[in-house]
């Protein structure tokens, strides 16, 4: 499957909701795992701002990348991002991956001495 790499250097990134499981089937509410690893599969809700426009987006992480003390606005790094075009009998669209989501290091701010 083809993997696009993302470059989240032009975009703010910052978090809707807390990472919560991904549920593979709705009906008997299995959890998604990773195929490779066996690792339990994330969905991390973001909001990604670029040129002042937001937009909603589930980004797929695993278990181990998920940083435990992360909530709801703070700003959030995307180490590994991709996306994956796919297509099924009921549609298409795009998923996204990352290896890993984590509170984003914000630059010390200048005292305005130089």
């Amino acid at each position: 499957m083809r993997q696009i790499p993302v470059d989240t250097a032009v975009m703010t990134v910052m978090l809707i909701q807390a990472p919560e499981p991904k549920v593979k089937n709705r009906e008997t509410g299995e959890i998604a795992v990773d195929k490779q690893s066996g690792k339990t599969l994330f969905n991390v809700n973001v909001a990604v701002i670029v040129d002042g426009r937001p937009d909603a987006v589930t980004i797929v992480v695993a278990e181990d990348g998920v940083q435990p003390d992360l909530f709801p606005g703070m700003p959030v790094a995307l180490p590994g991002l991709v996306a994956r075009p796919w297509e099924n009998d009921f549609g298409h669209g795009i998923s996204f991956r990352a290896s890993a989501v984590m509170a984003q290091q914000v630059p010390a701010a200048s005292n305005g001495k130089g």
